[in-house]
């Protein structure tokens, strides 16, 4: 049976975002964020047990001493590690995954949780899976906001790279979005989007497939990418050139610090007008159109 190495890490409030970044980019399976203790805070994290771990933890361990060289009157972060059988994910991921308003339209919840909504609200039903993406994370959240901003003319088409869980796809359906295409390379994140969608009742609208951005040849009203920074940089010319003529692209997974760089980057192309920043935390979402 597949097996889990649960990491709980707690550090100085400061450090918290660049340590979820960190993770996510080494490849944890999503983030959850649990109240600390004053100043600090934990987190809680998950590597597939396939020898991989092993490397992860190690380079984790070696990220989280420099951080502490460059703030050395901040005490050290503390690691604790567990095993989990797969089995066992989805009732340890129910004691944390609680129902979330990410816009005055949507909240996000657990299929698990019953929630009474507010006229002209509607819900959306994500079961956590393997897959990151339930709305909690700030990158998540932040590209929720921009997606609903940018869908606000119905019967726009919309490609979610890198979907994880499904959970903007099924957003962008709910929102009035007339197609939408969620990708992903990983193939537990595609099993795992395909359950959202179908829960969600999205199927005739959203499709979910296996690969990468290079596979399709289709042009989208909306492109929103929610991926690590260094994919955004080096996805740059199939991004693009997927978005439709003055249609829209979605950056979210930047630190703040690197916000600028990417902005510029992007904008080097003179193919794009950057239309708007938004902010979470230390994460930001920059969102262009095409001219």
């Amino acid at each position: 049976m597949k097996r889990w190495l649960v990491v709980e890490l707690s550090v100085a409030k400061e450090f918290g975002e660049a340590v979820s970044n960190f993770l996510i980019e080494q490849g944890a399976a999503g983030i959850e964020e649990i109240d600390g203790d004053l100043g600090r805070e934990k987190l809680r994290t998950y590597f597939p047990q396939d020898g991989g771990e092993k490397r992860a933890l190690y380079v984790l361990r070696r990220y989280l001493k420099s951080l502490e060289k460059i703030a050395p009157q901040i005490s050290h972060a503390q690691i604790r590690t567990a095993s989990l059988a797969e089995q066992d994910w989805g009732e340890d991921w129910k004691r944390f995954f609680k129902p979330v308003q990410v816009t005055p339209r949507f909240v996000i919840k657990p299929p698990w949780s019953k929630i009474r909504l507010k006229k002209g609200q509607s819900s959306i039903d994500i079961t956590p899976g393997m897959a990151f993406g339930t709305g909690t994370h700030a990158t998540t959240f932040l590209s929720i906001q921009a997606l609903e901003e940018g869908l606000k003319k119905k019967g726009l088409s919309v490609l979610d790279v890198g979907t994880g869980s499904g959970i903007l796809s099924v957003l962008a359906a709910k929102a009035g979005a007339k197609e939408v295409w969620g990708i992903d390379t990983d193939g537990v994140a595609v099993e795992n989007a395909r359950e959202n969608v179908e829960k969600n009742r999205v199927s005739s609208i959203v499709r979910i497939r296996k690969g990468s951005i290079g596979n399709l040849h289709e042009k989208f009203d909306v492109v929103v990418a929610n991926i690590d920074l260094k994919s955004l940089r080096r996805m740059r010319k199939p991004l693009l050139n997927h978005v439709k003529k003055r249609g829209l692209l979605i950056l979210s997974g930047i630190l703040e610090q690197e916000k600028e760089r990417i902005r510029l980057h992007y904008l080097g192309t003179k193919r794009l007008r950057w239309i708007n920043t938004t902010q979470k935390g230390e994460w930001v979402c920059l969102t262009f159109r095409k001219k």
